[in-house]
């Protein structure tokens, strides 16, 4: 739910365009195939190393575990995930040699900053120097200051070595609670019929500690995050800023499509609209109670409150306490970029296969701009590939399934609205927004 909201409760409006903005351009291949490359080595050389380091069982998990999360970084790579552009690149370069330049204890760890297309204001440290930023965050950050904030929070992590702690941690648990020769396992089969509520408890045990660990991670990285952007000279409040901002994106209501948007851009002249498209399923009789004491999600965050992280650097650094902001005019570079995300981000979730999700961003762009080529053509777009989807009897890899109790009631009715449209009437809505190839 949290990926919805956050890429439509922007506020920011920028002037409407007609042609596609094209992030995606292939001549990213390139350099795309050197960075595998680099990367196939480089993992190699660390996988060498680490077999050192461990014996027996563990060192088996360890390996499992690292081989898992090398190779879903190489598949994010093959799968065009990320940006390979050079104005976000160099600037993100720049950004990191700031940093560096101030705190030079972090130049040894060989930092590599990628960007991906994702539109959530997000992001990851791979724990080998390699660190993810997704699009979002120009989105939604005010300036550069705030960006390099958060840059500076991942390598917290980095410097901490919590991605090596972690993964060592669940080898370990692995090879000891969960190995098939623990007295733990052993209870699991000798209770078969019941083994669902007993592995739940276990899993519930787990899930606490680590969401324990990771909150007290989030919060460490917080605080050597401060350090390194402290140590730039910039305006401290603005480490914080960037904190409130997330915290205003993670409490804000679903972003809400009105009821009208459907018969306005669904009445066609080949189809008119059918109101059994927006008939709901019934929940009613579905008892979720019966989890309701299974698993506390604020337990299993892996990001402490917000809130709590801004008390804790307040406590932590007095001069956090002031209570007013500075205004910062954010510099040309970081606006030209921020723009660019917001354009891209259609393209970018279609790109992703999130066809869903471009369809409903797009439906709230057209409620405030209506005339709106660009957006109508990415509907047809869109709508292309889920009829494409739906005849394959696919569409639930591009498309959420209801879920009453994690969607909003706008989001769910978008979802029942796709759902109820049959092969044809999808075919209809394609073609009728496509201004390139029609379904025939």
């Amino acid at each position: 739910m949290k990926q919805l909201l956050i890429f439509l409760c922007l506020s920011i409006t920028f002037q409407s365009f007609t042609q596609t903005t094209h992030l995606l351009d292939t001549t990213d291949l390139k350099k795309r195939e050197d960075f595998i490359k680099k990367y196939e080595n480089k993992y190699e050389i660390f996988n060498k190393n680490l077999k050192k380091e461990f014996k027996g069982k563990m060192k088996n998990e360890v390996l499992n575990f690292y081989d898992l999360t090398q190779k879903k970084f190489i598949n994010i790579l093959n799968k065009e995930q990320l940006l390979f552009n050079d104005s976000f690149q160099n600037y993100t370069d720049s950004l990191a040699s700031i940093l560096i330049t101030r705190n030079p204890e972090i130049k040894n760890e060989n930092l590599q900053i990628f960007i991906s297309k994702h539109s959530s204001p997000n992001a990851l440290c791979l724990g080998d120097g390699t660190l993810i930023l997704h699009l979002g965050l120009f989105n939604y950050l005010e300036n550069e200051n705030q960006l390099l904030s958060v840059i500076s929070h991942e390598i917290g992590h980095q410097l901490l070595k919590h991605t090596k702690t972690t993964i060592e941690e669940k080898a370990k648990i692995n090879t000891t609670v969960l190995s098939k020769k623990s007295n733990i396992a052993q209870s699991f089969k000798k209770n078969k019929y019941n083994r669902n509520t007993k592995a739940f408890g276990l899993l519930k045990d787990l899930l606490y500690t680590a969401g324990e660990t990771h909150r007290e991670y989030e919060s460490q990285a917080d605080s050597i995050g401060y350090v390194i952007y402290k140590n730039t000279g910039l305006p401290p409040l603005q480490f914080i800023g960037a904190l409130e901002i997330l915290a205003q994106i993670d409490s804000l209501p679903s972003a809400e499509i009105k009821t009208k948007t459907y018969k306005t851009f669904f009445n066609l002249p080949e189809q008119q609209f059918d109101e059994k498209w927006l008939v709901s399923e019934n929940f009613e009789s579905y008892n979720y109670d019966m989890f309701k004491d299974k698993i506390n999600k604020d337990s299993i965050k892996s990001h402490p409150d917000i809130e709590e992280r801004i008390s804790r650097l307040k406590k932590n650094f007095t001069e956090l306490n002031i209570d007013s902001h500075s205004d910062i005019i954010p510099n040309s570079s970081f606006l030209n970029l921020k723009e660019i995300a917001f354009k891209s981000e259609i393209e970018n979730l279609h790109y992703l296969n999130e066809y869903g999700l471009s369809v409903y961003s797009i439906l709230k762009k057209l409620e405030t701009d209506s005339e709106n080529e660009y957006y109508k053509q990415w509907l047809g777009k869109n709508f292309h590939e889920i009829y494409h989807a739906k005849k394959k009897y696919q569409l639930n890899r591009y498309v959420d399934r209801v879920s009453p109790k994690n969607q909003s009631e706008s989001y769910q009715l978008f979802l029942n609205f796709i759902w109820n449209l049959k092969l044809d009437e999808i075919k209809t809505i394609a073609n009728y927004y496509s201004v390139e190839e029609k379904i025939e």
